[in-house]
């Protein structure tokens, strides 16, 4: 056959297979060569290679990004959950030393069902509360919403809020126990160390894409928020209850004995470093009111909704026993048991009826919710 035709219509094909490095791991593709009567197929098909390439490159970068940022998530949730097991840790410890026994001698002679009782309602309403917010947060922090949330926000700063009165009353013990000094030099420095890295570990978390001001403004505006427009039945309900124990929260700090012991009933020892979890809890009952459409606050609002329900039944529950007299005699059992151990409680029954109250309308709010 003559050269010239040959050259026309003879072309010889061959595929060269490369390998590309790409982040320790190798991408194979065949690069296809033609003779020189197809330069514009080669050229196509190098074009069409490159993209490919690219294309591959670039799946890659966005999958290690992805996988960073789903490994940083998990460990800030984690944190959130040392933090949680470590500040209710430090809380009952605190409660245990403090009310395991009486240091004013008139009530040295308490049985062990009286200090049974006042240390289960240092745990019935603080720990289920607390414990909720904790995981709630840690829910958001796996979901990467920490950041967007605004209930995430407002839990944040309320824990920090809480935390720091916590530290406080652990290390100036006298100061919120009238008079009282509990515990060791070891007790203070373990538990004032604890709160106070929880609440920094929080407030950092809190502050870092919104601030104290931003916040405030959503607080109060929140206060005169047309509560009509939500879409949930119980707004108003939450609304009432956030109120009540905000109020109940600050009462303890500005009042004098007996009336600082409501609404936790805990006496001297510990109802003033308990107003930390009334508080709490006044910024979960806040962040219910209205009804969330976004699926990371709707989990968050239901982990937030089983703790702070669980803690009022309970708060409540120990009061009715009290009030009936298993602690030595009341309404119903025979004895003076409640007049003579809980003198607090029953010298400001205003007071008190109304605290009860506050926690009962909780108590209707969740357990009559649509979730």
């Amino acid at each position: 056959m003559h050269k010239s035709c040959r050259d026309r219509v003879a072309a010889v094909l061959s595929c060269n297979t490369k390998r590309y490095n790409i982040n320790g791991s190798y991408i194979m593709h065949n690069s296809i060569t033609v003779s020189s009567g197809s330069r514009s197929s080669s050229s196509h098909i190098h074009r069409h290679n490159k993209s490919m390439m690219m294309a591959t490159i670039s799946d890659d970068v966005s999958s290690s990004d992805e996988q960073l940022i789903s490994n940083r998530n998990t460990r800030l949730s984690n944190t959130y959950s040392l933090f949680g097991i470590l500040s209710s840790l430090a809380w009952i410890a605190t409660s245990y030393v403090a009310l395991s026994y009486h240091p004013d001698p008139k009530f040295a002679d308490c049985t062990l069902r009286h200090n049974l009782l006042t240390m289960g309602q240092a745990f019935a309403f603080p720990l289920p509360v607390f414990w909720s917010a904790f995981m709630a947060l840690r829910q958001s922090a796996k979901d990467g919403t920490i950041n967007s949330s605004k209930i995430s926000q407002r839990l944040n700063m309320g824990i920090a809020i809480a935390s720091f009165w916590l530290a406080a009353s652990s290390a100036f013990t006298s100061s919120f126990a009238f008079g009282y000094d509990l515990y060791t030099i070891q007790h203070k420095v373990i538990t004032s160390i604890i709160h106070s890295c929880t609440g920094i570990f929080v407030l950092v978390q809190s502050l870092r894409y919104t601030s104290i001001g931003q916040i405030t403004r959503r607080f109060i505006d929140a206060l005169w928020m047309d509560r009509s427009t939500f879409n949930q039945k119980n707004s108003a309900v939450y609304a009432t209850v956030s109120l009540g124990l905000l109020y109940f929260a600050i009462q303890p700090v500005v009042s004098p004995y007996p009336l600082a012991t409501i609404p936790t009933i805990l006496g001297k020892r510990l109802s003033r470093p308990a107003s930390a979890f009334t508080l709490l809890g006044s910024v979960v009952a806040y962040s219910l009111e209205e009804r969330s459409i976004d699926d990371s606050e709707i989990s968050i609002q239901k982990i937030l909704r089983r703790g702070i329900g669980l803690g009022s039944a309970a708060h409540l529950a120990l009061i009715f026993l009290k009030i009936i007299g298993v602690d030595g005699g009341g309404l119903i059992f025979k004895g003076r048991g409640l007049w003579e151990v809980y003198p607090a409680m029953i010298a400001v029954p205003f007071a008190a009826s109304c605290s009860f109250a506050v926690y009962a309308l909780l108590c209707f709010a969740v357990w009559t919710d649509d979730e």
